[in-house]
């Protein structure tokens, strides 16, 4: 089941200590603002694998939003970025 992003207003309340960084960034400040996911390097392993496995629930219309952000960003779509973050992280995907 797809679980959307925190709001700024939750980032503001989880993450006091990060916050403005957090959303002073593109990619979170648009995933805040917009509720979809959006693939980018995290600092885990397991956060990386656990927002894929997220951005793999969303619906058609989100994903095709966040591919057109994501290209604007990254100039790649999401499959293409997690791939090749999963390969920094030593994973090849087949």
């Amino acid at each position: 089941m797809y679980q959307r992003p925190y709001t700024a207003e939750e980032i503001r309340k989880f993450y006091p200590d990060k916050a403005e960084i957090l959303l002073k960034d593109s990619v979170h400040l648009w995933r805040a603002e917009t509720g979809i996911e959006l693939i980018h390097k995290e600092p885990t392993l397991e956060e990386q694998e656990r927002i894929w496995k997220n951005w793999n629930e969303m619906t058609e219309e989100m994903k095709a939003q966040s591919d057109a952000k994501s290209k604007e960003l990254f100039g790649m779509d999401n499959a293409t970025h997690n791939q090749e973050i999963m390969s920094n992280w030593g994973i090849k995907k087949t």
